[in-house]
C-alpha cells in the first residue's frame, strides 16, 4: 500500500467535494482540475498549485 495522508492512501482517486474542501476551491474548480488531470491524488495535488497561481495572476491583471 502507498503512503497515506490523513489515513487515505495516496493512490486512491480524489472525490470532488473532498478535494474542494482540502484546497478551499469551489466545487466547479475542483471538478475542472480532476477532469483535466485525472483522479490521481499526486497529479491533482501538483496541478492545484499551478491552478491557484494562474487564477491569482489573472485576478491581479484584472485589478490593473
Amino acid at each position: 500500500m502507498a503512503h497515506t495522508n490523513g489515513g487515505m492512501p495516496q493512490d486512491e482517486p480524489y472525490g470532488a467535494i473532498y478535494f474542494a474542501k482540502k484546497y478551499a476551491l469551489t466545487l466547479r474548480d475542483a471538478k475542472f482540475i480532476i477532469a483535466a488531470n485525472g483522479p490521481s491524488r499526486r497529479t491533482c495535488d501538483a496541478a492545484v498549485a499551478a491552478f491557484v497561481r494562474n487564477k491569482a495572476a489573472r485576478f491581479r491583471k484584472w485589478l490593473r
